[in-house]
């Protein structure tokens, strides 16, 4: 049956809107099934050729911390050198505590965090959307990854700084290793609640990347104060690093009662579309030579919703970005106190204002990946009318909205 269900998984990789051509895939209804994959982790790549994960092998099942980490991890395999070149599917079948692996160093909280080193190769899922509990899932320069119909739950406290940088809990990490990119990465269809640090960080030169149909929130004890950075510093160590790299492809996602980072964004490319912003500070920021497209989202109850000059990464000192907003709306947002700083005032004047036009834009040129056109995106998708996005956001977006089946997704 879980045979049956991967290969249908394999297959939808590959679907594309068949009406739209990459020059002119700007706008046209899409419907919810059979979410498959779209955006830039589709693309061939560092001989990559899309995000397959563990493909079609029959699935592990896993029911604790450990099994879990030894599956991911493949510890099974006593030789190093052949693990992150074997494939596997991963499947959780009830709810995981990786606080029980106790192996995060520097936690002088008396809180057990576990952190699991996900192989390349590899898909992570559940049936119907379990949940994983006080830990971190790290892609540390891995390639082919894909995590689906997960929650991610528990590894929040509170910081009396506010800052809330000490201690770097992420649920997702997608970073590099060595000289390793991590590339070729898509999640979704996960819910992530409230957690110390980033919910889902893309940084250090990662590559090709699609997170769609996701839910990222606060809870009762607060917002989420920061949800996504794309691109780890400002400073020249991140230029040269991160320069022709971080596309990224965010589409579907459902962003509740947050702070910021929706995504906050340096030097990449990032496509935003039909995503749903209910409650922020600042949402949509790209800076430091970014460049964003913004098509078809929603932005309701937000201060800023989107910047290309946001506080010491600012056109005043030459770090701003570029935005395009196409089709999106901006309702009630909400109203923002006197600037006081040079840097609020700019982005006060300039909330959820295109710096160049469409016809205009141009993305950044990638490092590795073959894009001649850089004035469209080098894939087809469907942009679903705007008018739409809520509904089909709040009716689809995060783990266990669907359940995963043998022949695909029953809804």
């Amino acid at each position: 049956m879980h045979h049956l269900f991967l290969n249908f998984i394999v297959r939808s990789l590959a679907l594309v809107v068949a009406c739209l051509s990459i020059a002119d895939a700007q706008v046209a209804p899409v419907s919810p099934q059979p979410f498959s994959q779209t955006g830039f982790s589709t693309l061939a790549a560092y001989g990559q050729n899309g995000t397959t994960g563990g493909g079609d092998l029959a699935p592990v099942s896993v029911r604790t911390a450990k099994e879990f980490q030894t599956a991911c991890e493949r510890l099974d395999i006593k030789d190093k050198r052949v693990r992150g070149q074997t494939p596997r599917v991963v499947l959780v079948a009830n709810d995981l505590d990786l606080g029980e692996l106790k192996n995060v160093t520097g936690n002088s909280t008396g809180k057990n965090v576990g952190i699991v080193r996900v192989q390349s190769h590899t898909t992570i899922y559940s049936t119907s959307g379990a949940t994983i509990r006080r830990g971190t899932l790290e892609l540390h320069g891995s390639c082919n990854v894909i995590i689906a119909n997960l929650k991610f739950r528990d590894l929040w406290e509170f910081d009396p700084t506010e800052k809330y940088d000490a201690l770097g809990w992420d649920y997702v990490r997608i970073t590099d290793k060595d000289e390793m990119r991590a590339h070729h990465v898509w999640v979704d269809h996960c819910d992530f609640g409230k957690v110390y640090d980033g919910a889902l960080d893309i940084v250090h030169g990662s590559d090709c990347v699609t997170v769609s149909w996701c839910k990222f929130s606060g809870d009762e004890r607060g917002p989420q104060k920061k949800v996504t950075l794309i691109g780890h510093s400002s400073g020249a160590g991140g230029a040269k690093l991160d320069r022709g790299y971080l596309n990224v492809t965010l589409h579907h996602n459902w962003y509740q009662n947050i702070e910021d980072r929706a995504p906050r964004a340096r030097f990449g490319n990032i496509h935003s579309f039909n995503n749903l912003i209910e409650g922020a500070q600042y949402a949509t920021i790209s800076v430091m030579s970014a460049v964003t497209l913004v098509e078809h989202n929603v932005y309701r109850d937000v201060k800023c919703a989107t910047s290309f000059s946001h506080a010491k990464d600012s056109l005043a000192k030459e770090k701003g970005g570029t935005l395009c907003i196409v089709s999106s709306l901006n309702e009630t947002p909400r109203t923002a106190s006197r600037a006081v700083k040079e840097s609020e005032s700019m982005e006060q004047a300039n909330n959820f204002k295109s710096n160049v036009e469409r016809g205009g834009l141009k993305f950044n040129a990638p490092a590795v990946l073959k894009w001649e056109n850089l004035n469209a995106l080098p894939y087809a998708y469907g942009a679903g009318p705007v008018d739409a996005t809520t509904e089909l956001v709040k009716r689809w977006a995060g783990a266990g909205r669907v359940e995963y089946l043998a022949t695909g997704f029953r809804f």
